[in-house]
């Protein structure tokens, strides 16, 4: 019954062609655990504890393609930036790399010793990276599957994340028990000192000069090149699992335990609007290439894709595709202006 009005909902709204809820996704019978865009902002590609991966249409919620299955647990889900490749990774320790159109296996990478936690695609999209339950990370070719680089070691715990920077230079990755590391992509060492933040997740900013992550009940943002902090943000009351920046740097998502889905200003480290209500834990979030849409997924098994358009104020969705350093250099100035006054 819910499925059916959910859909009868949004068909409704969507003609009226009035402000409405977020589309709900209906399809995985186990709690989706990840979720990522298509890079044309037309899909979204989620993956499940069921083992299922399933695209949906951004425009109606509908389900679209052959459904891509997996032996066990899917954990993470990642695309590439050049529309190609879908990855993805969980419980059976395998990294499968699928053809974003047909939906058919291209690769399977094999290293792990545990589950794989994390995935994402290098900006060029010939390198996956993967975090996993064994404390480590790997760099793999998208096409190949050759291992590039690792396994890296150092974590102590579940690295949970990992994120290639802007330019493909760097990887961050962060596990809950100790510390946030940043490495040399291509040769696997440390860029500086871990820094001693526990973090559950974590984004760059788009000029890759700051990474935001989440960690109990707080968001911090700190300086990539020395571990500084720079601001905090705080409004969950529990763990955050997810982090997505805007491509324009504006305004950021957190998704958390506490059935939520939080928005925030990057210049005013203000909460934009109230929080957006789930039915329960919120476990991935991500906001499409052209700013207007957020995806999230959790524990209720279902999807929500909100128009952020009716949400974020006009003056932060401005420039969301980033044409200038400088753009969004005045963003990040303004807010550690903020900081120091």
């Amino acid at each position: 019954m819910s499925r059916l009005y959910d859909r009868a909902r949004n068909a409704y709204w969507s003609v009226r062609g009035l402000p409405r809820p977020p589309l709900v996704l209906h399809g995985h019978t186990d709690g989706p655990w990840s979720v990522a865009f298509l890079p044309d902002g037309k899909q979204v590609i989620s993956g499940s504890l069921g083992g299922s991966i399933r695209a949906w249409r951004v425009e109606d919620g509908e389900q679209v393609g052959t459904l891509m299955k997996e032996g066990s647990a899917v954990m993470a889900v990642a695309a590439s930036s050049d529309g190609r490749w879908i990855a993805t990774g969980g419980r059976d320790r395998t990294i499968t790399i699928w053809n974003a159109t047909t939906h058919e296996k291209v690769v399977e990478m094999k290293g792990h010793t545990d589950w794989v936690r994390s995935l994402a695609f290098s900006p060029d999209s010939a390198r996956v990276v993967s975090g996993s339950y064994d404390k480590t990370v790997i760099v793999w070719s998208t096409t190949t599957g050759e291992r590039l680089a690792g396994p890296l070691k150092g974590h102590t715990d579940c690295v949970f994340c990992v994120q290639f920077s802007p330019d493909g230079d760097r990887i961050a990755s962060c596990d809950y028990g100790s510390d946030l590391r940043i490495w040399h992509s291509h040769i696997g060492e440390l860029v500086i000192p871990p820094i001693q933040v526990k973090a559950l997740s974590l984004a760059w900013t788009p000029i890759g000069q700051q990474l935001v992550a989440g960690g109990s009940t707080y968001i911090k943002l700190l300086d990539a090149s020395t571990g500084s902090l720079l601001a905090e943000w705080k409004g969950h009351t529990n763990y955050i699992f997810s982090i997505a920046v805007s491509p324009n740097g504006n305004f950021f998502a957190s998704a958390s335990d506490d059935n939520t889905v939080r928005l925030w200003d990057t210049a005013t480290r203000q909460q934009i609007g109230p929080a957006l209500q789930c039915d329960s834990h919120v476990y991935s979030v991500a906001i499409s290439p052209d700013g207007h849409h957020l995806v999230s997924v959790g524990e209720d098994r279902k999807g929500r894709i909100w128009s952020l358009q009716r949400i974020v104020p006009k003056s932060l969705l401005k420039n969301t595709s980033i044409t200038s350093d400088d753009a969004v250099r005045v963003h990040f100035s303004t807010c550690l202006s903020q900081l120091t006054n």
